[in-house]
């Protein structure tokens, strides 16, 4: 019956809102899209108000489709998200909402100069939270086939929480994220709390609600409040030190000669943490051992320029020493497409067995360690000019 009420409705509406040719497909779409979400229990009223009205938004498309032709470097990454001014804005909003991040933090236990970091990072404070319809983005990426399955999942969970919350459909990223943190909607539906007792939970409105719901997600994720994200290690590293993999505890790192930048020595709970050794910009870059909140900051954006951002700027706003960006060596970008060029030349050499994508993720990385130690190279994984040549060779 609640079906037959759907398709009555829309049919009513095509009547006095004639549809263009080329829109009909996405016309049909709507139609089957609103008899799915009052299966997923979304009302009839809800479905109504929204999904008749949905459009399809070529912009979306086109972001959605459009891929950068280079790979920032980590310098690069990191001078254009850590600037002066999202620090000073950060360490002035961390003075003038003490009250409330000190409430934050004794509940959930997240330090409230981590939460800062994601806010400044996110959205510069709450002041660019993105300008497309939500609803209307989602939608768009919903009826496109390159990833209809998860973008359907996040527009239903948006209609759940205008139904449950009573929000004001969002404005947001084209990719559907929203609010001061820009959450997608399955992590707003599931982490989401109400931080100021009003009953209902609003991340873009309610700055209390925001703050508390990344707390919450972070707290979930299983952030550790006795450690950092990690350090800097003190430079220059010796070569066996990038033949490590793996985790150590920071004792097993100090008997092995390597040093905490500012710490000479380590309390008894300090040689207990284990940690990893990073190196974005290979053997002439910075490196860090990054501790097991590193891993949840990834939770959030799986980026590792991302999660090493979010610490440093942390660090800064905290008053804490961490990475002189100022000193960060310059570093030539790589094209996509010659990253595809060296993925496709290790993949017939018998070291990499990934997508040829022109990503310079984890596998390729590998891959890249596998050949420097075969080609008695520094094995950093980190593809400079130099190796992309001697590997095109």
């Amino acid at each position: 019956m609640k079906l037959t009420c759907i398709n009555i409705f829309f049919l009513s509406l095509s009547i006095i809102l004639p549809v263009k040719a080329e829109d009909a497909a996405f016309e049909q779409w709507k139609r089957d899209f609103a008899q799915l979400a009052v299966e997923q229990n979304i009302s009839q009223e809800i479905v109504k108000e929204y999904v008749p009205y949905l459009k399809r938004l070529d912009r979306v498309i086109a972001l959605d489709r459009k891929q950068p032709e280079f790979k920032l470097t980590f310098s690069s990454y990191i001078k254009r998200t850590i600037t002066p001014d999202r620090i000073l804005k950060g360490q002035t909003l961390y003075k003038k909402k003490k009250k409330l991040f000190n409430e934050i933090e004794q509940k959930y236990h997240v330090p409230s100069a981590y939460l800062i970091a994601f806010w400044g990072i996110e959205t510069h404070y709450g002041n660019i939270k993105g300008n497309i319809d939500t609803l209307d983005a989602l939608a768009t990426l919903s009826y496109d086939n390159r990833r209809s399955t998860f973008f359907t999942q996040q527009l239903i969970a948006l209609l759940k929480i205008i139904q449950k919350d009573r929000i004001i459909p969002p404005q947001g990223s084209w990719a559907g994220a929203f609010g001061h943190f820009q959450f997608m909607p399955t992590t707003y539906l599931h982490y989401a709390v109400d931080g100021d007792n009003d009953g209902r939970r609003d991340l873009v409105m309610s700055f209390p609600d925001a703050i508390a719901s990344a707390a919450n997600y972070l707290s979930q994720m299983g952030w550790n409040p006795r450690i950092r994200w990690g350090r800097e290690v003190k430079g220059p590293l010796s070569e066996s030190f990038y033949r490590e993999d793996g985790e150590k505890t920071l004792k097993e790192w100090y008997e092995m000669g390597l040093r905490l930048k500012g710490k000479d020595s380590l309390t008894d709970f300090e040689k207990s943490i284990t940690a990893r050794l990073m190196m974005p910009s290979g053997k002439k870059g910075p490196a860090f051992l990054v501790y097991s909140n590193f891993d949840v900051i990834k939770r959030w954006n799986r980026s590792d320029y991302y999660a090493l951002s979010v610490g440093i700027l942390a660090d800064y706003i905290a008053g804490i020493e961490t990475l002189n960006i100022t000193k960060l060596p310059e570093e030539e970008s790589l094209y996509k497409d010659e990253i595809k060029k060296v993925q496709k030349k290790l993949t017939v050499d018998g070291y990499y067995s990934g997508s040829i994508d022109g990503l310079y993720g984890e596998q390729t990385k590998e891959a890249l360690k596998q050949y420097q130690k075969n080609n008695n190279l520094v094995p950093d994984g980190y593809l400079s000019k130099e190796l992309l040549e001697k590997i095109l060779k």
